[in-house]
Order: structure tokens, then C-alpha cells, then sequence
């Protein structure tokens, strides 16, 4: 059976976005779509999160760009019916998360893009893709909540970066609504609060005994799907990401060479890496060659 959706629900959310415009109540992304998922109706998994999207990105847009309210209502107006159109369920039935289609419905509905258009109508898509990507690293099942936080922390510095501006997003965020959900992935949701990367200590990347060969362009040989055993080995680290640099999960961190054999270590959660070994260095299966942390040290 399909969701029915409340217009009076779509008008809470317009509501409240339009009042934390009126009054500058939050400065950050996160708290803004916390904001949105807290309003009454909104429930854990619902195509209201579609909209939710768009209308927190819009609405941190209006507040840093000082927009008046008629603006950011047009604003709202129009993603809402772009988001009314992606469907529930839409992650499992059609391989597409309406929290990456929010992202992009942001894109198209700041840079007034159309079908018609050139450079946003890439910039509308790209950003969609990236989001997804992200979302789909961790898995399903579906998580509302976990794609909303994934697509802001994908979005927001790609925004940022085409469009100029300077919305924030705490990637230390943790999420609320677990307990309503039972299919949350619990530790392995980098936004729950048992996920190593939200301790002190932080999520340690550890050397494995085995591991395959890095992928080279152009090489097809039977020996990539041939397990490289470490232990033995001598392997010298060389990082292609700086200490304290934010990773995404599943990003190539660093590499090593075993056996004539190039091998590379992903970072195993998005968040900031330290390194515990320096450039150079050498390791051995066990070995603690760096933490990833929510926050940035």
C-alpha cells in the first residue's frame, strides 16, 4: 500500500523552515534537518524526507545569502512538487535514494536548471550521483535518517565549492531516531552513537593478514583475485592522504607494495584520518596504521 501523503505535513515543514529563516535559529545543516525530522507526521521512513532534503539545503541558503521570506517560500514551493514526484520506496524499487534526488532537486531549484540547461543541468546531476554513491557505501536496508545525514555530508562541500557559499554540516552529528527503527545498522552506521568513529579513541585501520591487489588500468591477469598474504611480508606505508584530511569510506587512504605487487587500504568510515604511522614506515598484519574520527582533532 502506498504512503499517502499530508499536505498539512508539507506545510509544517514550510512552516518551520520559513521561521528559522525569520528568526536565524540554527547556523548548521544538521541542526536544520533535525528541525524538519522532529515535525509531527514526519515519521522514521516516509517520502517526506524527499522534501526534507531540498528545503534544509534551500533554507541555509536563504539564511547565508540574507533572503527575504516571499524568496525562500517560492524556493519551497517549487522543490516541494519536485519532491511529491519521487515515489516511497523508491531506494529498493527503483535503485535510487529520494535523500539524493533531495540533493538535486536543491541543485536545479537554487540554479534555476531545467531539462534545457547546460553547465547546472551537470551540476543538478553530478550532485544526485555523488550522493547516491555515498548512501550506497553503507548498505541497506533503508535508514531515512542515514541517507538524509549521507547526502548533506556528500552535498554540502560539493555546494559550496560550485556555488560559492558556506553552508556547515557536523559530520560528529549523532543520530536520535535509532531506537524507532529496527533495521538501524546500530555500530555500523557512522552516525550511531556505538560506530567507533564517534569515541575517543576513534576507528582504527588495521593491516589485514590478506589482502587483494589494488586494481591496475589495463592489467587483467588471474592474479588479482589472488589474495596477498601480509604477515610475512615487509611493507613500507605510503599515504595518499594527509593526516587529519576527511575520507569518505570505501576512499583509497594509502598504499604499499608486497611482492611486486601494488596494494591500497580504504578508509573503512567517512570521518578524519590521523595517522599513527609515518610515510615510509613499515607494517605488518596488526598493525594500527591510522584513526578515522568524526570530529577533526
Amino acid at each position: 500500500m502506498a504512503f499517502e501523503l499530508n499536505q498539512e505535513v508539507f506545510n509544517r515543514l514550510k512552516d518551520t523552515c520559513i521561521e528559522a529563516l525569520m528568526i536565524r535559529s540554527v547556523s548548521r545543516a544538521d541542526e536544520m534537518i533535525n528541525l524538519l525530522m522532529d515535525t509531527e507526521g514526519v515519521i522514521i521512513h516516509c517520502p517526506y524526507h524527499h522534501f526534507i532534503v531540498p528545503a534544509t539545503l534551500l533554507t541555509m541558503a536563504a539564511l547565508e545569502k540574507y533572503k527575504k521570506e516571499e524568496e525562500l517560500r517560492d524556493w519551497l514551493e517549487v522543490a516541494e512538487q519536485r519532491a511529491k514526484a519521487v515515489p516511497g520506496g523508491v531506494c529498493g524499487n527503483m535503485g535510487n535514494c529520494g535523500s539524493s534526488v533531495g540533493a538535486g532537486i536543491f541543485m536545479s531549484v537554487y540554479t534555476n536548471a531545467s531539462p534545457l540547461s547546460t553547465e547546472n543541468w551537470k551540476m543538478a546531476n553530478e550532485l544526485t550521483g555523488n550522493c547516491l554513491i555515498r548512501i550506497a557505501s553503507y548498505g541497506g536496508p533503508r535508514c531515512c535518517k542515514r541517507t538524509c545525514y549521507l547526502a548533506l555530508m556528500e552535498a554540502i562541500p560539493r555546494i559550496n565549492r560550485e556555488l560559492g557559499l558556506n553552508l556547515k554540516f557536523d559530520t560528529s552529528v549523532i543520530c536520535k531516531y535509532s531506537k524507532e527503527n529496527k533495521e538501524c545498522l546500530h555500530a555500523v552506521c557512522p552516525f550511531h552513537e556505538t560506530n567507533p568513529r564517534n569515541s575517543a579513541e576513534g576507528y582504527k585501520v588495521i593491516v589485514p593478514e590478506e589482502i587483494l591487489p589494488a586494481k591496475v588500468p589495463n592489467i587483467n591477469c588471474d592474479c588479482r583475485f589472488e589474495p596477498i598474504v601480509i604477515n610475512n611480508a615487509d611493507c613500507y606505508i605510503h599515504w595518499t592522504k594527509n593526516s587529519y584530511e576527511f575520507v569518505k569510506k570505501d576512499e583509497p587512504i594509502c598504499e604499499a607494495e608486497v611482492d611486486k605487487k601494488l596494494i591500497e587500504f580504504t578508509a573503512p568510515v567517512d570521518g578524519y584520518l590521523t595517522h599513527q604511522i609515518e610515510d615510509g614506515d613499515h607494517f605488518r598484519a596488526g598493525t594500527v596504521i591510522g584513526i578515522i574520527r568524526s570530529k577533526k582533532l
